[in-house]
């Protein structure tokens, strides 16, 4: 598995999740209560919504990744340890 593949893939979808997080927050805040109109109540709602989903949806891809991550990299560790132990000469005991 290519580490700097993953590093670069996990920094796109974290990057691309603080876009729309910050996307989603200025859509949903209005700047002025001018702006404020009580009957956008169901379209503030259902992005509000959509924006807790994306979050829910965001944040179990980011556990997955590192959870795919941690595996890996115990994986490493141990072939990395068990061809060690393999390469090591034997002594004869006499």
């Amino acid at each position: 598995m290519d580490w700097n593949n993953n590093f670069e893939r996990f920094l796109h979808q974290f990057s691309d999740w603080q876009r729309e997080f910050i996307n989603n927050m200025t859509a949903a805040v209005p700047f002025t209560t001018s702006s404020y109109n009580p009957l956008n109540f169901t379209e503030t709602f259902n992005k509000t919504l959509r924006f807790q989903e994306e979050v829910v949806t965001s944040s179990l891809e980011f556990q997955a990744l590192l959870a795919r991550m941690s595996i890996e990299t115990q994986k490493q560790f141990w072939e990395g340890y068990f061809n060690l132990l393999k390469k090591t000469p034997e002594k004869k005991v006499d």
